[in-house]
């Protein structure tokens, strides 16, 4: 398998922080002091018990005020060079006699302004600080190949012409993307789309970031085997994070509530109570990865298979069917076995969401489904060209049971995929759909990401991205998952060394010689497993090896759950180290919501 960036990131954590410091009182043990955006960056990749272990007595946010005095200890700080935070380590030793710890082991996640550095200097708590140290470390791991730099709603900073504060949050994401390959040991050759200008300024500055780096950065080792950082935005695809998504993780993160990657739920207690519970669904959880790829209907099979399974192979007499039946029985059966608690918690996670997901996709649902698809491929399940789009379009558009969000996607697509209509058009679909004013501006603003708004208006000149599939009549298992999302064939042409220099150069560095793919390597994985076999759904008994240079393929503006799936895809394909990364992940509604922030001048 690929490397894992949340293994890199934790043991950067762990080894460069957490382990450094081993105070000779209290027989080693320490406090952890973080604030909020350093414990994200943690919780990405770390669970409590992997820092709990390394004699941390106490984890505490530094943002709670006041905290309890603990002046025999010794601190870690870990937190963000922000004048917020540097004035709440301040204020922790503001009264010398009374200091909040023995002693501050401060480590910053960037490098600290000189103006806090100033600040820091004169104060009290400057005496206490025993190790100083800049991390390098502002993104958030949140899987083996997916980064983010949790920037939400940057469309409208990066995209609106002289929006206030666009060349600080561009600084921003190159900063941090070369914190991101500083992590993986990478000085990568960096190439760009030149679809927008907003992929050309954030690879200039990322590269004199990363020079810089490379002169003054003691302990940095890059790889001899150079890999590609390739900087795209989001108006490469803006159909992607428009289309409703029938795989596991896509499907719950548009439809549901979820906060923080937390799923709240109601479930029913042992003795028969209503209780409420909380699932956190990241690659903590064994099945979560491998499910989330899967398109519904697979998972709902997948866990009544694997759940007859396990009750077979641990001979559980308390259930004698052959089979589990439906969702809900599989529900009561985990109920029913306290003695497997732990994975009978996450066959009940992972049950209630698929059920739930199951039953929105209604007719209704799949109905609009086919109509997205056929827009947005250009043809129908067939292969043909589809038929009556607009009939279709004009039908879902004037239906009240649709949701006023749903019809705006559905136009936007519209729009996107017939390269634009004709204004008196797009006014009688408007007002079919009862759009207000500030609705109809979201779809205006779609100029702004390079949409064609008016049919036969002069249209960009499109990047020449080679298609290195050919789909086939019934390749598809479902025909409402027929888009290949454009990254999926940016990437793969980047990995065949097909990518076209014109449309996506070199910043600076043009390779020697083209990368060839590696032999393929396979590792037998000895020794047991603590767990009983039934436990992990994807138990492996050899694990392939991927080799090659790295590729890290960058979206500014955001990354959809569709792109992320079609990296990992490619990833075990080719047996090639690939990563994908945002400024954060973008759903369909934070879409919507940033381009009418696109503010349009009249």
């Amino acid at each position: 398998m690929a490397t894992s960036l949340r293994d890199v990131t934790k043991k950067r954590i762990l080894d460069e922080i957490i382990r450094t410091i081993t105070p000779d009182s209290n027989n080693g043990w320490k406090a952890l002091v973080v604030d909020q955006d350093a414990l994200r960056i943690i919780s990405a990749c770390c669970q409590m018990y992997d820092i709990t272990e390394e004699k941390i007595t106490v984890v505490e946010k530094i943002e709670n005020q006041p905290r309890q005095r603990l002046p025999s200890v010794e601190a870690i700080y870990f937190i963000t060079p922000t004048t917020k935070s540097i004035d709440l380590l301040i204020n922790d030793f503001k009264k010398k006699l009374y200091p909040q710890y023995k002693a501050i082991h401060l480590f910053l996640t960037s490098k600290l302004p000189d103006s806090e550095f100033k600040k820091l200097s004169a104060s009290n708590a400057v005496q206490r600080i025993i190790t100083f140290k800049e991390m390098n470390i502002e993104f958030l791991a949140n899987e083996s190949q997916v980064f983010h730099f949790d920037q939400k709603h940057t469309i409208p900073t990066l995209f609106m012409p002289d929006a206030p504060n666009q060349i600080e949050e561009q600084a921003k994401i190159a900063t941090r993307l070369v914190s991101l390959c500083v992590s993986l040991g990478e000085y990568p050759i960096i190439r760009y789309s030149r679809n927008n200008p907003v992929s050309a300024v954030i690879a200039g500055m990322t590269q004199e970031r990363m020079d810089h780096a490379a002169r003054n950065s003691k302990n940095w080792n890059p790889s001899d085997e150079r890999g590609t950082l390739l900087i795209l935005d989001r108006s490469q695809d803006p159909i992607a994070p428009l289309l409703h998504e029938f795989t596991y993780q896509a499907m719950i993160y548009d439809l549901f509530k979820i906060e923080n990657d937390r799923f709240s739920y109601d479930s029913t207690s042992q003795s028969g109570t209503a209780q409420k519970k909380e699932a956190l669904l990241s690659d903590h959880d064994y099945m979560w990865t491998g499910l989330r790829h899967k398109h519904i209907a697979d998972v709902i099979e997948y866990l009544k298979t694997r759940l007859d399974e396990f009750l077979r192979t641990n001979q559980v007499t308390q259930y004698t069917q052959q089979n589990t039946g439906s969702l809900k029985e599989a529900s009561d059966v985990i109920r029913n076995l306290p003695q497997y608690q732990e994975i009978m918690s996450k066959y009940s996670t992972h049950i209630n969401l698929a059920e739930q997901s199951s039953q929105k996709f209604t007719e209704d649902m799949a109905n609009l489904a086919y109509l997205e698809q056929d827009m947005a491929t250009g043809e129908d399940a067939k292969g043909s060209s589809p038929k009556n789009i607009v009939g279709r379009l004009s039908s879902f558009l004037s239906e009240q049971r649709i949701e006023k969000n749903d019809k705006i996607r559905l136009l936007m697509m519209y729009i996107i995929s017939q390269e634009g209509i004709k204004d008196v058009d797009r006014k009688k679909l408007m007002d079919l759909a009862m759009l207000n004013q500030q609705e109809q501006s979201a779809i205006a603003n779609l100029y702004y990401l390079g949409v064609t708004l008016m049919k036969g208006a002069k249209a960009k000149a499109k990047t020449n991205i080679q298609k290195q599939r050919k789909q086939e009549t019934g390749s598809v298992p479902y025909e409402v998952s027929r888009y290949v999302p454009v990254v999926k064939d940016i990437a793969e042409n980047l990995i065949n060394d097909t990518l076209q220099d014109t449309d996506f150069p070199f910043v600076r560095d043009t390779p020697i010689a083209k990368t060839t793919a590696a032999p393929v390597s396979k590792v037998s994985l000895k020794g047991k497993s603590n767990q009983p076999r039934w436990a992990d759904p994807a138990v492996q008994v050899e694990e392939t090896k991927y080799t090659g240079s790295k590729l890290i393929i960058f979206i500014a503006g955001g990354v959809t759950y569709s792109e992320m799936r079609s990296i990992y895809e490619l990833s075990t394909y080719y047996k090639r180290n690939i990563y994908i990364g945002s400024t954060g992940i973008l759903l369909p509604n934070d879409f919507i919501d940033d381009v009418y922030n696109l503010k349009r001048d009249p």
